[in-house]
């Protein structure tokens, strides 16, 4: 049995889902295990040896050398290769290892017998602490603090009893005028709500009619240049004086919203934090240049080599931050027969008519096969595979698609290839939102995609035109993995990839940037929520709120987005509330949305 095998048998008997999370775990190509000089491999992270290159043995044992003395309960911060924990474990000695980074801990695991720390609960992943005692003893892993300062702060002040709670904050989320990234500003804003942050969504897409009026009002492009731009100014001032009143904690901007960098020094000047999210390949739209360097922290879909392109303009603060599903936007569907007839297809894509999706989709032409989305030649061979059209699909209707689908094509945009871009890194919106569909979904190799899902498990890839008809056939014949797939694909983006997770760990990124910034306040004793003060004591809605996850809002949105979580037979309060929610969504109808 291999270390790794062993480890995990442990792991999966006491703590099921960090095994879980650990046996997902992909390695990035930057952890590199090489063997030392005295033939025990050693681990180094990008630029920084976590362990001797000479013999990590003897340095683990200096390590633990110089804690003796000392038997009572330890905290250690960092796992490494776990050279120096081997002479502290010990039956007696309580001891926890805290360790920031899943690829190192599962690194460790497949290089190290760690079973006497594993089977009584000793590790612990990230900024989970559970069952750690206040004021323990904290010895720190130098190379790992030095890689993670910002997750060794947060623990020293948690053993210190000086770790509150982040917030609420005020958080305000600035979107775009329109394109693909609009949806994902209001599902930011909504994934901010959820973990209990008071947020305002600044929403630029009304102005947009404004925007194409002008664009047409004169033929002299210089003119038209010159007042969209005085019209970009003008929301830029209509956000900072929204700013000013609302009194945020956090700006937290997505891309092409009407932002310049002399708006953004205003706004930092204005408010504690700005963060920008660029939800963008930076290689085809490099506004990215001009807007990074004035923010306060910069996420971004793509690592390497974008981390260097940054670091090379002075960027300081900048991490990735991949995109996530929102639940209430794209849930699993029972549709009408109706519905099924004019949404389903044996396969179909939703999306905008990119160079290379036009001519790798002429290679599928013999299935049933629809297209839906916008910029498509109606006139072309593709023609009567066009849906509506060719209209922009709204968030509705492309959620019915997804369901009504036996497979659904997703083809990452690329504007420089026939097909398949062979060096195609982050993941799109369509990932996660198929997923949290629970519908099947056959998507093009990406780099960060063992990342997030398992490929063969939780869905399915392809890497050529000819691996996409055999697979399309496979899983035509084959409804049953279908089936499999999408449900495990589901359940990996309820567990991981939504976008309140996300964005707790976006604020614990800006936290570990700059510390101290964003207020830690005690939540104001308020009055009972407005759905709970609505219901008599012993109504059932009261034991549906009693139900909710304590990260879940005690409102209307929070029991429908877990009313649909769940597998049971709907009762009829429930059935009542779903009623409710649904007609203040058409109430309340968002704008049609486009196909990145």
């Amino acid at each position: 049995m291999s270390l790794w095998a062993k480890n995990l048998a442990v792991l999966q008997t006491v703590a099921p889902d960090l095994a879980a999370t650990l046996a997902a775990t992909v390695i990035p190509d930057d952890h590199q295990v090489q063997p030392s000089r005295s033939g025990h491999p050693y681990l180094q992270v990008g630029k920084q040896r976590l362990t001797s290159s000479y013999d990590p043995v003897k340095e683990g044992q200096e390590w633990a050398r110089a804690l003796e003395g000392d038997a009572g309960p330890l905290v250690v911060f960092g796992l490494g290769l776990g050279y120096h924990l081997l002479p502290l474990l010990s039956p007696e000695r309580p001891i926890w290892v805290v360790e920031p980074s899943a690829a190192v801990a599962r690194l460790a695991l497949e290089h190290q017998d760690l079973t006497p720390l594993l089977a009584r609960g000793g590790l612990r992943l990230g900024a989970d602490y559970t069952g750690i005692p206040l004021n323990t003893r904290l010895a720190d892993h130098s190379p790992t603090r030095r890689l993670h300062p910002g997750p060794y702060r947060r623990l020293t002040l948690f053993l210190a009893g000086e770790a509150g709670e982040l917030g609420p904050l005020r958080i305000l989320v600035a979107g775009p005028l329109y394109g693909g990234s609009h949806p994902i500003a209001r599902y930011t804003a909504r994934g901010f709500q959820q973990l209990g942050h008071e947020t305002e969504f600044m929403d630029f897409a009304p102005f947009y009619a404004g925007y194409q009026v002008l664009a047409r009002v004169t033929q002299d492009q210089r003119a038209v240049h010159k007042l969209t731009q005085e019209l970009l100014r003008f929301l830029g001032e209509t956000l900072l004086a929204r700013v000013r009143d609302f009194k945020p904690d956090l700006v937290f901007v997505l891309a092409q919203a009407p932002v310049a960098p002399p708006l953004l020094k205003a706004l930092k000047a204005e408010v504690p934090l700005v963060a920008y999210w660029f939800v963008e390949d930076f290689q085809v739209l490099t506004y990215w240049q001009d807007l990074a360097p004035e923010v306060d922290v910069f996420f971004t879909l793509q690592k390497e080599p974008f981390f260097s392109e940054l670091k090379r303009r002075g960027v300081k603060n900048y991490a990735c931050l991949p995109l996530a599903a929102d639940l209430e936007a794209y849930p699993p569907l029972d549709l009408s027969p109706e519905d099924t007839r004019r949404f389903g297809s044996a396969v179909s894509f939703v999306g905008a008519g990119y160079y290379n999706r036009r001519q790798f989709f002429q290679g599928l032409t013999d299935f049933d096969f629809k297209i839906w989305g916008s910029e498509w030649e109606l006139n072309s061979h593709l023609g009567r595979h066009i849906q509506n059209q060719a209209a922009r699909v709204s968030e509705e209707d492309s959620a019915k698609i997804f369901n009504a689908t036996r497979i659904n094509l997703n083809l990452h945009s690329s504007p420089f290839h026939a097909g398949i871009n062979p060096q195609g890194d982050y993941l799109n919106p369509r990932v996660f939102d198929l997923a949290a569909c629970g519908a099947f979904q056959l998507v093009d190799w990406r780099a960060q995609l063992p990342e997030f899902f398992t490929p063969g498990q939780e869905l399915a890839t392809f890497a050529s035109l000819a691996e996409a008809r055999e697979k399309i056939l496979y899983y035509l014949a084959h409804e049953d993995e279908r089936r499999q797939l999408a449900a495990a694909g589901r359940e990996r983006v309820l567990r991981h990839h939504t976008y309140a997770r996300r964005l707790a760990t976006a604020l614990e990124m800006i936290q570990d940037f700059h510390p101290g910034i964003l207020p830690c306040r005690q939540p104001r004793e308020a009055a009972p929520a407005p759905v709970q003060a609505s219901f008599p004591v012993d109504h059932p809605v009261q034991a549906l709120l009693d139900r909710l996850p304590e990260d879940a809002t005690p409102d209307l949105d929070g029991l429908v987005s877990q009313i649909k979580v769940s597998t049971d037979p709907l009762t009829e309060p429930e059935a009542i509330l779903w009623l409710l929610h649904e007609f203040r969504r058409m109430v309340h109808r968002p704008g049609v949305t486009g196909g990145a």
